[in-house]
């Protein structure tokens, strides 16, 4: 009787513990597509295809006289590699050395890129 009580406390136990992760695990989910959702604008710039350094997305900030300035590591389609176009996206910083001939800028992986 007593491996009874035993068994069924820590069967209690395990289903108490499972249920709280599936929990967190959904509300995680939730949070990570909210976070997905939010883009910013950026212009399409070539202001520094002089140096080597062919396209460059702008994004205005908080500073004016320091614009966010990243370097797309991978080609941008031609359909938005367009002169002062403002494109829709996503971007995560990587931590690289900047291409050859961009010495202004932040190499960055650009994603959900759309016409603004």
């Amino acid at each position: 009787m007593k491996y009874y009580i035993i068994l069924i406390s820590a069967l209690l136990v395990f289903s108490i513990s499972c249920k709280t992760k599936t929990e967190n695990k959904q509300k995680d989910e939730s949070t990570t597509q909210v976070i997905a959702d939010t883009r910013i604008v950026g212009k399409v710039s070539h202001q520094y295809a002089n140096t080597g350094c062919n396209t460059v997305i702008i994004v205005k900030n908080d500073d004016k006289d320091n614009p966010l300035v990243l370097i797309p590591i991978n080609a941008i389609a031609k359909e938005f590699d367009k002169d002062g176009w403002e494109l829709y996206f996503n971007y995560r910083l990587l931590k690289i050395k900047n291409p050859a001939g961009c010495a202004h800028g932040l190499p960055a992986e650009l994603s959900n890129i759309s016409k603004k």
